[in-house]
């Protein structure tokens, strides 16, 4: 194994650090359901296990009811005997390879087909005939081959594979019985339909379970400090029964990748420099042999690959993995590579496998990017809103007060008595502290404010208090007509009318300000004037930002005209179910 900074993970060493070990054979997770346990874990996405344990069963069966029969077997005498103890030491080889060896299982998937094929027609040629008919063998092997050929292909062979059988079936009835052409054809074609009906069943249920069946790809909650990346090896490992695993992940905005591990394969973190692992050379699930420099693909059109010189995948070779499953992830964000070791019966079910958890995984990291992404979002938008509203009403406040008590400053130093404005300023900061809590008790419920509130009454309290705040002469003027908005409308309202009117104070030096309320369809249009010296020549144009950010967050417009005596701020806001 190369050297690299390895780093312990921050989080809870669940769900990365696998428990696997076993009481009496049974995993510990699965004690209390240990007959079931124990053969999912030895047949689950190992159909090569599958049909070579059938294979024995069908020869013992067929040893059995030929025994028990005494006009069997029709031709052949001892020999039969013979070939079903050759056939038998045959299927015993066959499920030891199939149960350790995922490379010659694949090699020998033709030779076995051809083999049981010879059987099917060695049981045909010694049992018909006789008393009975001893058909019922000729239907098992028959749906043996068809289920076989179904899990190894496509359903284009699985059917061409049953045509086959079905002409063969016929063709050998012909050869026993050559002067009974018509009866023959008859009993065989009645037995051949029967088979095809068969065969057509068999095939479409098959491939309708073809692709592996595996748990969603749940991430795990952000609070729990456990990355996508970590929770997909944790994932890949309990659906494979791996006990290491490693992913390999590229992001298209930063240069090199970066290594999770886990399992057997020292769990931790590490960086990779750009160009040491090239992850985009195997693009295809793979199991593979090091030692051996072998390697089982599974092409994109469902087909295998057997490679007898493989070097195995780039990930392998610097993490100096012997053997395993290896499959690419594809992302909008990036792409990476998992290998997973460790596996118990690898075989190339599991290349199905890898392609179904490099699916999930894949749409598992795309869907923590824009979950990620709009955390992001909402959390700018979070901040952007306190922001506005800290500096629309503490700030403006605080503001107002100093210009108030400089004002008072300057009267008391003339020997005028300030006692009552004094008065009326603590008044006025104590409505500032309640608005202040209000604010921190939206952010704390972190929820929309129920309800509906009546506008002008709203703006008429804030306006009075507003007036007695900064000390200024303040009119609210409204249509005359009731404008019924949701509580949290009359809330930015109310803020912008805030930030409006602490404006024409400190940089208009207003003596008079006015705030206009109407109703214009299904908008409200709200507008603050005053008689200051209005902007900057040539800053007409120029909008002020916080009222600006706040009314293109509501959706609406706004718009500023200013001379000399005449400034008007006019903005209009969309309202849905206005009342």
């Amino acid at each position: 194994m190369q050297a690299g900074n390895s780093l312990s993970y921050p989080g809870p060493p669940n769900p990365l650090c696998i428990d696997r070990r076993v009481k009496h054979g049974i995993p510990i997770a699965d004690w209390g359901r240990a007959e079931f346990g124990v053969i999912r874990e030895i047949f689950e996405h190992r159909s090569s296990r599958v049909i070579a344990a059938g294979r024995i069963a069908l020869a013992v069966l067929f040893a059995l009811w030929i025994s028990v029969d005494p006009d069997q077997p029709v031709r052949g005498g001892g020999l039969v005997y013979g070939l079903l103890a050759l056939y038998l030491a045959y299927a015993l080889a066959l499920f030891a390879i199939a149960w350790g060896n995922w490379w010659w299982d694949y090699r020998l998937t033709i030779p076995s087909f051809l083999g049981d094929s010879a059987m099917f027609l060695a049981s045909l040629y010694c049992t018909e005939g006789g008393q009975a008919d001893f058909v019922s063998s000729y239907f098992a092997f028959f749906s043996f081959m068809t289920v076989s050929a179904a899990m190894r292909w496509n359903w284009r062979i699985t059917l061409a594979t049953a045509a086959g059988l079905c002409l063969l079936y016929l063709a050998t009835g012909l050869f026993l019985h050559p002067g009974d052409f018509d009866d023959v054809l008859a009993k065989y074609a009645r037995r051949g339909s029967y088979m095809v009906m068969l065969s057509l069943l068999v095939t479409w249920f098959t491939l309708q379970r073809a692709a592996p069946m595996v748990g969603r790809f749940s991430l795990v909650p952000a609070a729990q400090g456990v990355s996508p990346y970590e929770a997909a090896l944790a994932y890949a490992m309990k659906a494979s029964g791996a006990t290491g695993a490693a992913l390999a992940w590229e992001s298209t905005e930063e240069p090199g990748c970066t290594l999770y591990l886990a399992g057997a394969i020292d769990p931790g973190l590490r960086h990779v420099p750009p160009g040491v692992i090239d992850l985009e050379a195997d693009s295809d699930p793979m199991l593979f042999d090091r030692g051996l420099r072998r390697a089982l693909r599974l092409l994109p059109g469902g087909g295998f690959a057997a490679n007898r010189q493989s070097p195995g995948p780039a990930l392998a070779g610097y993490l100096g993995t012997p053997s395993g499953l290896s499959f690419p992830i594809a992302g909008t964000t990036g792409m990476g590579q998992i290998i997973l070791t460790g596996i118990a019966g690898l075989c190339r079910d599991h290349l199905e496998l890898g392609h179904v958890l490099a699916r999930e995984i894949g749409h598992g990291i795309d869907e923590e990017e824009i979950a990620s992404l709009a955390r992001e979002t909402a959390a700018m938008r979070l901040r952007g809103n306190i922001a506005r509203d800290l500096h629309d009403s503490v700030a403006q406040s605080l503001a107002g007060a100093g210009y108030r008590l400089a004002a008072l400053r300057r009267q008391a130093e003339a020997g005028k008595d300030i006692s009552g404005d004094l008065e009326a300023v603590s008044l006025s900061l104590r409505g500032e502290q309640a608005n202040l809590r209000e604010i921190i008790e939206r952010l704390r419920n972190d929820e929309v404010s129920p309800g509906t509130r009546n506008l002008g009454s709203e703006l008429e309290r804030l306006t009075n208090a507003l007036a007695r705040h900064w000390g200024v002469r303040l009119n609210y003027e409204d249509s005359g007509e009731a404008l019924i908005v949701p509580a949290w409308l009359a809330f930015e309202i109310q803020q912008l009318v805030r930030e409006g009117v602490a404006n024409a104070m400190r940089h208009g030096e207003a003596g008079t300000i006015w705030v206009r309320t109407a109703r214009r369809e299904r908008n409200i249009e709200l507008t603050i004037a005053d008689d200051g010296k209005g902007f900057p020549q040539g800053a007409e144009t120029r909008m002020p930002r916080s009222l600006a950010e706040r009314v293109g967050a509501l959706g609406g417009t706004i718009r500023v005209a200013s001379v000399t005596g005449d400034t008007k701020v006019e903005i209009e806001l969309p309202v849905g179910g206005l009342k």
